[in-house]
This record gives C-alpha cells, sequence and structure tokens, in this order.
C-alpha cells in the first residue's frame, strides 16, 4: 500500500467535500449542480483512496459502481452503500453539460448521502 498516494487522494475528497458544503450554505438553488457535481467527486476520489489502501490500481472513471465492484469484496460492508453510490454517478457527467439541470432537491440528496458515505469511507480508511 501506498500511505501517501492514500493521503493524497483523501485530501482531494475533502476538497470536494468541503465545495459541497461551502456552496450549499452559499445557494443550494443557484449551485445545484456544482454540489452535485462535487459530491459524486468526493465518493470517486474517497472510492480510490480505498482501493490504492488495498493496494488495487483504481482504473480511470467516474463510474463509482466499477469502482465499488472493485473493492466490495476486501470490504464487503461498502455494499449497503450501493444504491447511494449509483445514485451519485450521473452527475459526475451529465450533469455538467447543457440539457440537464439539477435543481435543489438533487442537490440536497447528493450533499446529504456524502456526507453519509464520507462518515463511513473514513471510518474505513483508519481501520
Amino acid at each position: 500500500m501506498n500511505k501517501e498516494l492514500v493521503k493524497e487522494w483523501t485530501k482531494k475528497a475533502e476538497e470536494d467535500c468541503l465545495a459541497v458544503e461551502e456552496l450549499y450554505k452559499i445557494s443550494v438553488r443557484r449551485f445545484a449542480a456544482i454540489i452535485c457535481f462535487h459530491a459524486q467527486q468526493c465518493a470517486e476520489k474517497y472510492l480510490k483512496a480505498l482501493l490504492i489502501s488495498r493496494s488495487i490500481e483504481p482504473p480511470r472513471t467516474h463510474s463509482l459502481e466499477t469502482l465499488l465492484d472493485l473493492i466490495v469484496d476486501d470490504v464487503p460492508e461498502l455494499e449497503q452503500y450501493r444504491d447511494m453510490l449509483t445514485g451519485l454517478t450521473p452527475y459526475s457527467v451529465e450533469y455538467r453539460y447543457p440539457g440537464v439541470a439539477a435543481i435543489s432537491d438533487d442537490a440536497e440528496y447528493c450533499a446529504q448521502t456524502v456526507r453519509e458515505l464520507r462518515k463511513a469511507f473514513k471510518g474505513i480508511i483508519k481501520s
């Protein structure tokens, strides 16, 4: 395991979580799509940190399901978060471009989801 790389991925994940929280405070409605994007990014980067902590090379993908599938045998308790991760995946790309708009409900869902995931991921990385 490369502890330094795990630390770097975790730091990047935390930056995305901070962006979610700060933008949420400013305006959920105005920044809905950006909040959703950073929530997905936080989960993605935490999953990549977990993979590296188990000496698994993470692929270049935004699919949280793909990343989960690579780690769930080593960390079976992550299976309970599959629906949450599946729900966040579309925000990595689809909502960043014209034609699809995130609304306040999306941002609230993403912010709440990533708070729960972050807590779980941090606990697993520490163990």
